[in-house]
């Protein structure tokens, strides 16, 4: 079970966190991009990537562990719904990413 989240300082710093937690494990995985071009939103995203990057990273320890679903949480109506909907707006190449990590994700849980 992931928890992302994403935020945008004051002087338009991005930074990004996903946490994991399975039985008595935790793992957090943080990212802190220094650019302005990016949108609270685009933070959002950044951070459910985050989460199904390390789930795919980690994949075999999931299988051998019996973890057969992998369950993402937000807070962003808008940056879960845009993973839905890939429609050609801003956010568009991450929402992109987010769509083809999930169903890497879910043929590596089936064929294994």
């Amino acid at each position: 079970m992931w928890s992302a989240d994403g935020s945008q300082s004051d002087d338009s710093i991005v930074s990004t966190a996903a946490v994991c937690t399975h039985r008595d494990n935790w793992n957090a995985v943080r990212s802190h991009l220094e650019t302005r071009r990016l949108e609270v939103n685009d933070a959002e995203l950044w951070a459910i990537g985050l989460a199904l990057q390390e789930s795919l990273r980690k994949r075999d320890t999931l299988h051998t562990a019996g973890v057969m679903n992998v369950a993402i949480f937000s807070y962003s109506q808008a940056a879960l719904s845009q993973t839905d909907h890939l429609e050609l707006r801003p956010g568009y190449p991450l929402a992109r990413r987010i769509n083809w990590r999930a169903t890497t994700l879910r043929k590596a849980v089936v064929d294994a």
